[in-house]
């Protein structure tokens, strides 16, 4: 049996919730193929009783500003007493990679990865290669100005691995209560994958959903989103609704449209998923994640950054009822495959196998 131990601050977050859902949920057919997985939520002494441990990057959140010696110095300790250490970044996007860590971990794990790894060399401004697009294309600058601190050894750069994004959860419309709930009482009956799904081909009286915040703190990340709102125009639906009539708005949607934010990803596109709409993004080829949801044509419609081909997309969906079900269609039934209790789980487990077969300690 490999022990693997998870060093996590637990159900407390939409991206922390994603991150464990999969560990409890798939726990049993873990332990069927080798893999003892324990959750930690404190460094004690039994902490280190493993083959294998996981640091979930919420646990330090708090801590690099103001004690960061402390956590590299806590990590080096970790790493001299236990086979294999890996770091598990659980933030938004493909930057903000912790360059600190890199020199100590045996695996730099994290949702999404530049595909081009390389990437991770130059520096970024705003912290994300898409927000450094639109500074250097457009010249949008942010109050506060901030660089992502480049990788300066390829030897590091060979520490990333992609994890699992947070696709893996339940996004019902009783799904983030429950997994809140868990948090506190975990209980594991109530952490299920959804098993509910609108069919793509139901009448849909909404021909395109664009309900978005735009107010982030960096202008960098608004802009995005600013642009796109500029070219729809009005009419557009704004501020927030309930989540049962969200729900239904998406149901009720032939596309809907889900710009980048903090991240590329964000959790509306697996909402969109299971209310059958057809899913529209920003171009994603730039990324890496698992599961590979995000198909250009297949199961996503994209667009180019720069918005020259966004009013063709939007057209071709608008006047192409049956590609538009069959991009719908086909994003659904592949999400749908990893939700499932049997090949779901037995997908996620061989992923996390994988993940942990590739480290070698140097």
């Amino acid at each position: 049996m490999n022990h693997v131990n998870v060093l996590t601050p637990g159900f407390n977050s939409p991206n922390g919730c994603a991150f464990l859902f999969p560990l409890v949920v798939h726990r049993r057919m873990l332990a069927n193929y080798g893999f003892g997985v324990r959750l930690r939520n404190a460094v004690t002494p039994t902490l280190l009783d493993c083959d294998t441990l996981i640091v979930d990057s919420k646990f330090y959140r708090d801590r690099w500003q103001g004690d960061a010696a402390a956590v590299i110095d806590t990590l080096e300790y970790f790493k001299t007493q236990i086979p294999r250490l890996i770091y598990c970044d659980t933030t938004d996007s493909t930057g903000s990679l912790k360059v600190d860590v890199l020199p100590i971990v045996d695996c730099y794990a994290k949702a999404q990865l530049l595909r081009n790894r390389s990437e991770y060399g130059a520096p970024h401004y705003g912290q994300r290669i898409y927000t450094d697009y639109y500074h250097r294309r457009a010249g949008i600058t942010d109050d506060e100005p901030d660089w992502s601190e480049p990788v300066s050894q390829n030897s590091h750069l060979e520490k990333l691995a992609v994890s699992w994004n947070s696709g893996l959860a339940d996004y019902s419309l009783l799904g983030p209560a429950r997994m809140s709930l868990y948090g506190h009482f975990p209980v594991s009956s109530l952490l299920s994958f959804p098993r509910r799904r609108t069919p793509p081909d139901r009448p849909r009286p909404m021909q395109l959903h664009v309900r978005m915040g735009t107010t982030y703190a960096r202008a960098s990340i608004s802009y995005q989103r600013q642009m796109i709102l500029s070219r729809l125009g009005p009419p557009v639906a704004a501020g927030k609704i309930n989540r049962r009539s969200y729900l239904d708005e998406l149901s009720r949607a032939q596309s809907v449209l889900s710009p980048f934010g903090l991240g590329e990803i964000t959790l509306k596109d697996y909402e969109v998923f299971l209310s059958g709409a057809c899913l529209i993004k920003p171009n994603m080829n730039h990324l890496e994640t698992w599961p590979d949801l995000f198909r250009p044509g297949e199961t996503v419609a994209c667009f180019d950054w720069d918005l020259a081909d966004f009013d063709s997309v939007l057209t071709s969906l608008y006047d192409d009822s049956e590609a538009r079900i069959a991009i719908a269609n086909a994003g659904q039934e592949n999400y749908r495959q990893y939700l499932d209790p049997d090949k779901g789980s037995l997908l996620f487990v061989k992923h996390f196998s994988n993940l942990l077969s590739k480290i070698r300690r140097k």
